[in-house]
Order: structure tokens, then sequence, then C-alpha cells
């Protein structure tokens, strides 16, 4: 374990309060801001969003396990890309499952001055419980994107592999962490996510990582 029982339940608890604190004061606005701006960021947050496509990543894993396995066959190497791909198919099923679970619609909800905002699983609370969840889930189904806010399926991909390089070259830290903020700030950008999904992203793909990483340390030191 990298860090204490004590400093992950700090970093958590902080963590899950500003989200708390960001979706009740702050998304709102921010979300409304870029909305009201979009000519202005909309086209560079779509290219900035690229690079938190986690095909990049699976697709260099693949590549760099096979090419390590094969062709210059190096067993350290060979976990290291291994690590990068059970990373990113690891985060990216559990932020599917959320996704689903939550049920946020994304900023579009607010577009046209229109007031659509919050989960679905912390609505309709007056219908019984197998009418919500059937309800719940018809509204996935007919309109999965727009449902599909929190958290940010890009950020938890950034933040992945974030993680990810900063356990094999902590001495970079700092430069990590400033391309991991650049490119999750182009889901605010084009309007595609709220300030609290970016968080809750951020501390998915970081959690899984370090998680992963506990159980495959020996092989990738």
């Amino acid at each position: 374990m990298i860090f204490s029982k004590k400093q992950y339940f700090l970093a958590i608890s902080l963590t899950v309060l500003f989200i708390i604190f960001s979706y009740l004061y702050l998304d709102k606005n921010v979300a409304r801001y870029f909305l009201a701006h979009a000519s202005t960021y909309d086209s560079l947050g779509d290219f900035i969003s690229t690079f938190g496509e986690s095909n990049w990543y699976i697709g260099s894993a693949v590549l760099g396990f096979l090419f390590f396995k094969f062709v210059k066959k190096h067993e350290l190497f060979k976990q290291r890309f291994l690590f990068l791909l059970y990373i990113n198919l690891f985060s990216g099923l559990l932020s599917i499952i959320l996704k689903n679970i939550f049920g946020r619609i994304r900023p579009w909800g607010l577009r046209n001055g229109g007031d659509e905002y919050g989960f679905l699983l912390f609505q309709n609370f007056d219908m019984g419980f197998i009418e919500k969840m059937k309800y719940h889930f018809t509204t996935l189904v007919d309109a999965p994107t727009t449902y599909t806010s929190f958290p940010s399926g890009h950020t938890t991909t950034i933040f992945a592999v974030f993680t990810y390089l900063c356990i094999l070259f902590p001495k970079y830290i700092y430069l990590w962490l400033s391309v991991a903020v650049v490119f999750a700030s182009g889901r605010l950008m084009d309007s595609d996510h709220f300030l609290s999904d970016i968080t809750a992203g951020a501390m998915l793909g970081t959690l899984s990582t370090l998680f992963l990483y506990s159980k495959l340390k020996e092989k990738i030191k």
C-alpha cells in the first residue's frame, strides 16, 4: 500500500465532501458558463477530450504487451503494459456500472434556459420500488448517453493513466498531474460533464489503479 489507511480515508472523505459541495453550489454555475460560451470552448474541449478516450491506452497496452512478449522479450516491460491494460479495463468497467446506477443527466439539460438537473437514482421516490427501477432503466435505455454523466469516464481513464505514470515515474508527478488536469478540463469545456463528475472520475481512476497496483506490484517493480 502506497499510503496508510488513514490517508486513504481522509483523501476519500474530502473528495466526497467536495463532490457534494460542488453538486449543491458549483455545478450549475460552471456548466452554464461553458454552455453560454460554447463557441469559445466547445471545439477546444472536444479536442482535449480525445486524450481521455481509453482506446488509445488499451491499444498501446496490447501492442506493448505483444512486442515485449514475442518480439523483444522483456518480462518486466510486458507486465507493465499488462498493468496498463488492466487499469483501463477495470476502471472503465467500474465507471460504466456507476454511470448506470446513478443515471445523472448531463449539462445538456441546462441548455437554452432548461433546468433539468440531478440523478435518476435520487428521484421519483413517490413511485414503488419496482416502478422506480423500471422507470430508471427505461430512461437509460431510451437515452443512454444523456443520463450517464456521473462519473466522467474520460476523467476516470485520464487519472488511471496519471496514477500509473506516477507509480512508474514518480519523479515527474507534477508533470503528470498538470497534464491530467488539463485533459480532464476538456470535459467541462465541451459541456459534457459537471465539475463533480470530473472530481468523481479522478477519484475512481486513481483508486482503481492503486487497488490493482496493490495486487500486482511485485510483477511491475
